[in-house]
């Protein structure tokens, strides 16, 4: 039983938990300059139910790829049942929503349901926004940074498009080295779109955009973040073949973004001490 508990957890991704929590807690932070107990709260339910059912409800619909890109990962591995899996997906949909309509109200209520929303459009009909490379690349940045209008003012809307830039920069090397479960699921690849020439020179021009939005925004204490990813994407090209770098650049790029978030939330939480000092 234990076993099974683990496998449905894992069918959520931890870096995109820790990166939502993150995210959803930057809004009251940057609009009003600290966060209490009801905002860290409310980024727990962000980011352990909506869209925890997000990347379950994809792991469902991603098994014939999954099998052939990630066979360690709990469904192709059979360490979880599709149906035991559903049923998990059900809970967090109906907790997704239930949850939203007690801790929001207006605009906030409606961002926070398009999490599931938009998550179920992405893997499901009509539209399965993540066969066109492209369109989930923007979808997944923008979802990852979504928290952040839900629970920020809206003088901080311009913000939050500057990290949506950001998160950009990583995502379009989302699933890059996934191209033989994208090609047996009958899904085109985003290398299918661009060349790897093209791709590296996208990602460093919509980083330096970033870093560029923050800087002329003063919010300078976040620069670290497009900073250490401009420098990770970088290094990688002088290091390796583009072609070689794929398979791992991806990995690279969201460890960099992890450890530059890890540093400028701890700056913020210095912050936020020194000011109630």
């Amino acid at each position: 039983m234990r076993e099974k508990v683990t496998a449905l957890i894992r069918l959520y991704r931890p870096d995109v938990c820790f990166i939502t929590f993150l995210t959803a807690l930057a809004g009251p932070y940057l609009s009003r300059g600290s966060f209490d107990l009801r905002d860290i709260g409310i980024a727990a339910f962000l980011s352990l139910i909506p869209y925890n059912y997000v990347y379950a409800f994809n792991a469902l619909t991603d098994r014939t790829e999954d099998a052939i890109n990630h066979p360690e990962r709990p469904l192709p591995a059979g360490r979880v049942t599709a149906r035991a899996a559903q049923v998990y997906t059900a809970l967090l949909l109906v907790l997704a929503v239930a949850g939203s309509l007690l801790l929001f109200r207006g605009a906030a209520l409606f961002l926070a349901l398009l999490i599931p929303l938009l998550g179920t459009l992405y893997s499901a009909g009509p539209f399965k926004f993540k066969d066109h490379p492209l369109v989930a690349a923007i979808i997944t940045a923008w979802g990852l940074i979504h928290p952040f209008f839900i629970t920020g003012d809206s003088a901080q809307v311009p913000l939050g498009l500057s990290f949506i830039l950001l998160a950009a920069g990583v995502t379009i090397f989302k699933d890059i080295g996934d191209t033989a479960g994208d090609a047996a699921a009958g899904r085109r690849s985003i290398r299918a779109v661009l060349s790897p020439g093209a791709l590296w020179g996208i990602s460093l021009f919509l980083l330096a955009g970033s870093g560029a939005a923050l800087a002329q925004g003063g919010r300078y204490f976040i620069l670290p973040v497009p900073l250490l990813l401009a420098a990770t994407l970088i290094h990688v090209r002088l290091r390796h073949p583009l072609e070689k770098s794929f398979p791992f650049l991806y990995t690279r790029l969201i460890r960099a973004a992890l450890a530059a978030l890890c540093v400028t939330g701890f700056m913020a939480i210095v912050d936020m001490l020194g000011g109630r000092a």
